[in-house]
């Protein structure tokens, strides 16, 4: 009897590693097939991580209404926000960790937002998500998107100037976008 329940907690605690070894392997199959490779992503979301933690001890609630993004070591920020302040708090936070080289914040204040601007901007993200995986000369998981009151921003790593102009012109090309920031870095190691 003893045995019986032994083995079932030896099996009950093996299946509960399965996620946890499946979630990993999938995590560093994405990371290495990513044009900035394996460490330098897991170093990004790390990055990535620290920022949100910080924001989120900083003030809870404007975790909803933003989005940061990390590539080499370059941090973006994008959302909306009321209070400049917060805007300003934000950047700080960023600098304060180690491995950040660049911080680009381009959260807009605006004190309201209405329904049919999310409509919009959900709609042009779908939109460019979509042309983006479509698009067989871009390799989608190098770049990351969001949509903002009609202005799109682009990061990541290209491998080409050509795949960069493509990123940018599938973002400029969908519907309700009237601007395009541009934050894709050009990758220059021609191993």
């Amino acid at each position: 009897m003893k045995n019986l329940i032994f083995m079932s907690i030896i099996i009950l605690f093996l299946q509960s590693c399965a996620p946890l070894v499946g979630t990993i392997g999938m995590v560093s199959l994405g990371a290495a097939s990513k044009e900035k490779g394996l460490g330098t992503s897991i170093n990004d979301n790390f990055i990535k991580t620290k920022i949100s933690n910080l924001i989120y001890k900083y003030n809870k609630d404007l975790i909803a209404d933003t989005k940061v993004f990390v590539n080499n070591g370059s941090v973006l920020f994008t959302g909306k926000l009321i209070n400049p302040n917060d805007k300003i708090e934000f950047t700080k936070l960023a600098w304060n960790i180690r491995g950040v080289n660049e911080v680009n914040n381009e959260i807009q204040l605006t004190d309201m937002t209405s329904i049919k601007n999310i409509a919009r901007d959900v709609a042009s993200l779908g939109e460019i998500r979509a042309r983006l995986m479509s698009d067989k000369s871009i390799n989608s998981l190098n770049f990351s998107v969001d949509v903002v009151n009609d202005k799109a921003y682009v990061s990541g790593v290209a491998t080409s100037e050509l795949e960069m102009n493509l990123v940018k012109n599938h973002a400029s090309s969908a519907r309700f976008i009237n601007e395009v920031y541009n934050y894709i870095i050009l990758n220059k190691d021609t191993r």
